[in-house]
């Protein structure tokens, strides 16, 4: 056995989720450094983080997620709201729902005006074209060479042809490429799937390269903090079955912990506000105040819908019987089943106001129907359409909550806080209510089962949405990246006022994304290896359209 206290690193990696395990596979292509991953999770060994549909299972086995409760929301009407996140390598890809969306250009462009120098997307997209393995091969937009798989969903849902269809008589137009020249539309999603079995970092970073000498990876290990001489990082304090002991790094320890735990283990090795750290008698490295500042997340409010149409969940795969037809169906190589997919099959983005910039709404179909358990299915057939403010302004933060490390940390989202977000959230609703009364939808007999008629108040769906609005779990920004003093990293994603200390994950994104975090995180892994190793991509030539339209959605 390879004792690793009597060994030094090069790089540390605390955290193997959708960044971690992209920067160990990269760092570690070279035969020259040698990498060490901390993940605290198990191996990623389960059959339903595989299984596209195996979402609905893994999510609820404490083995392989985590579960936080955030702080009483006030303006959810003091409702406190589940945190799940993966816990296993590959994190949070290999657990989630699967949509791949990379999220809008102007997103990186705000991301370079606010002090992210280098991140803007024209310098980000050359990273999303070497992540993936796109079904369209090589193009502008699309890479064909990468790692990470995706491919379109291949179920073609009936009920899905009419969520399209509702959304084109209200006048928003298609789209066959949500990633790609245009994000405005409405699309059958692509997905983190390849032959129809999910793309996860584990899967597609990892495995393939877990022979290498250099790359050493330790799971069920849980990072106690950063350890310090003066102010450069040397090491990670870790603990496992094994008990207690420090690991040294000899250039570099980065933290790929996640939105939530990034910033706990910062606050916990010394380095956060001065005034929480002496709150629990930890010694101050560097008073940094951002540091568990600006976090944000998609507050997603859904409305169900039922529906006697049965291309859902709850008529496909409900049933022993159902379950066999469709397990056939997928291992004797038909992808055309829902066992093929993740937790939403099509969506759309659009813009809540005429005057609007750019799409500032994304809607979002789910061809299932919980039941009473919610982590059931319904038994009668169902789906629900859900949205949310692409770019949300309620600003939240993550803080320790004692001085163990197994502590969860304290976390507040402050959702619906802002006068934006609350009109954000009432034209999502009304734009729903609309596609509730089109032909489309009223052809395969759905009704809405929320409050979202034509004579709805604002005040109505106001307060439809802080009674039912929960997280889309796309946690970001609470170790940001800027050049004011509130930001934590610098655009090479070096943590300010310390040395030999980064942060590579969706902690460091000065705005969330317009959509789900795990391809925006990929990416940040994928461009950070090549900023440690001083050779990062030129930018792309091409420029993506925002066509403005002359009239808001019907």
């Amino acid at each position: 056995m390879v004792d690793l206290e009597a060994q030094t690193f090069d790089y540390i990696i605390v955290g193997a989720g959708s960044s971690g395990a992209v920067l160990a596979t990269r760092l570690s292509e070279d035969p020259g450094v040698n990498v060490l991953l901390v993940e605290a999770g198990p191996e990623d060994d389960s059959y339903w983080s595989k299984l596209p549909l195996g979402f609905g299972k893994i999510l609820f086995q404490e083995r392989y997620v985590s579960r936080h409760m955030s702080e009483p929301e006030a303006e959810l009407q003091n409702r406190q709201i589940a945190l799940p996140y993966g816990h296993l390598l590959g994190g949070s890809s290999a657990i989630n729902g699967l949509v791949f969306l990379r999220g809008a250009p102007w997103d990186y462009d705000d991301w370079a005006a606010k002090g992210a120098t280098g991140w803007s997307y024209a310098d980000v997209l050359p990273y999303f074209r070497k992540l993936e393995k796109h079904y369209k091969g090589n193009s502008p937009y699309h890479g064909a060479d990468g790692p990470f798989g995706v491919e379109r969903a291949r179920w073609k849902s009936g009920v899905a042809d009419a969520i399209l269809d509702s959304a084109q008589s209200l006048g928003v137009p298609r789209n066959d490429d949500m990633n790609g020249e245009t994000l405005e539309g409405c699309f059958y999603n692509e997905l983190a799937t390849w032959n129809g079995r999910r793309s996860s970092t584990s899967q597609a970073y990892l495995k393939p390269n877990r022979g290498r000498r250099n790359l050493t990876i330790m799971t069920e290990t849980t990072a106690r903090k950063v350890v310090f001489e003066g102010r450069r990082a040397v090491g990670v304090e870790v603990q496992n079955a094994a008990g207690r002991r420090t690991l040294k790094a000899r250039r570099e320890v980065i933290l790929s912990a996640g939105a939530l735990h990034t910033p706990k283990l910062l606050q916990l090795s010394g380095i956060g506000d001065g005034a929480l750290l002496r709150e629990y008698g930890l010694p101050i490295v560097h008073d940094l105040k951002g540091v568990g500042a600006n976090l944000m997340d998609h507050l997603n409010v859904v409305c169900p819908f039922t529906t006697t149409h049965r291309d859902t969940f709850n008529k496909r795969v409900n049933s022993p019987l159902g379950m066999i037809r469709e397990g056939l169906n997928y291992y004797l190589g038909s992808r055309n089943t829902p066992l093929a997919i993740g937790a939403g099959l099509a969506g759309m983005y659009l813009r809540s106001r005429r005057e609007a910039p750019h799409p500032d709404l994304q809607v979002g179909f789910a061809p299932f129907m919980p039941g009473p358990k919610g982590y059931d299915l319904a038994k009668q057939s169902g789906f629900f359409i859900g949205g949310y403010k692409a770019q949300p302004t309620s600003r939240g933060w993550v803080k320790i909550s004692s001085s163990d490390p197994t502590a969860a940390p304290r976390v507040a989202f402050n959702h619906l806080s802002t006068p934006d977000d609350e009109e954000a959230v009432v034209a999502a609703l009304r734009f729903i209510g609309k596609m509730s009364r089109t032909d489309a939808l009223r052809r395969i007999n759905a009704v809405t089962q929320a409050p979202v008629s034509a004579d709805a108040s604002d005040d109505d769906l106001l307060a439809y949405a802080r009674s039912v609005a929960s997280t889309s779990f796309h946690y970001s920004g609470t170790a940001r990246m800027g050049q004011d003093d509130l930001s934590v990293v610098d655009e090479n994603l070096r943590v300010r006022g310390v040395d030999g200390l980064r942060v590579v994950d969706a902690s460091v994104m000065p705005v969330v994304v317009s959509c789900n975090t795990n391809p925006a995180s990929i990416m940040i892994g994928e461009r950070a290896a090549d900023l440690i190793r001083g050779k990062v991509l030129p930018p792309a030539e091409v420029r993506p359209t925002n066509q403005v339209r002359e009239k808001a959605y019907a």
